[in-house]
């Protein structure tokens, strides 16, 4: 049982990212139409949906794709995928610390003034949005079809990031405000559908490599 171990972590945290993206989505099929402050839902964030009826299948869908991240991090480290102590750890533990941050603190109305909470609720959602798809380009090495598959997908988070990066920039230097550069919740699921999907394909290729991994081990030195 304890070979199998981080393959039973794989499948949990395969599970938990399908079923935070699978919430989200019936948010957008469900509420996406609502109006919220002037703008339909599917115009804003994610994390506005802590506003609405659908506020609790919103902190549980982050809760599980961070209960899940963190059990994939330990079962890559248990497969020896992953040092304890590496850039791809640290960057795998961030996503997570970056996660729990958003549920802590709560995405806020920042027309009503500013909140120390919902500067902290946008720092930890830029962090896990960093962190992740640098972790996964350090992680996923080899030619397995399901570690090329999560590269891919770091790599389309992170032409997602560049476009949010992008709006930042022209902001600071015309002074226009910069989430009304681009439809920012679009920008926002585009890069947390890629960076699900990805942690997704991590989970897999962690189980599809336990085998092998199992053989390496019972090899006799």
């Amino acid at each position: 049982m304890n070979r199998r171990l981080h393959v039973v972590f794989g499948w949990i945290a395969v599970f938990g990212a399908a079923s935070s993206l699978l919430a989200v989505l019936a948010l957008d099929a469900v509420l996406g139409g609502e109006p919220l402050r002037g703008r339909t839902l599917r115009r804003a964030t994610i994390s506005e949906y802590v506003f609405t009826t659908g506020g609790w299948l919103f902190v549980i869908a982050v809760l599980a794709l961070a209960a899940g991240s963190a059990l994939l991090l330990a079962g890559l480290i248990h497969a020896g995928r992953l040092p304890p102590l590496s850039v791809g750890s640290v960057l795998m533990a961030l996503w997570v610390v970056g996660l729990l941050g958003v549920v802590a603190f709560p995405k806020h109305n920042w027309a009503v003034g500013p909140s120390a909470s919902g500067t902290v609720h946008r720092v930890a959602t830029l962090l896990a949005f960093v962190a992740l798809p640098v972790a996964v380009l350090l992680i996923a090495r080899g030619r397995d079809v399901w570690a090329r598959v999560a590269r891919w997908l770091a790599w389309g988070s992170v032409g997602w990031l560049s476009v949010l990066f992008g709006a930042i920039a022209v902001g600071m230097v015309s002074g226009q405000a910069w989430w009304r550069i681009i439809p920012l919740g679009l920008v926002e699921r585009g890069i947390a559908g890629f960076e699900v999907a990805a942690v997704i394909a991590l989970g897999v290729w962690l189980i599809r490599g336990a085998p092998q991994a199992i053989e390496v081990r019972a090899m006799p030195s």
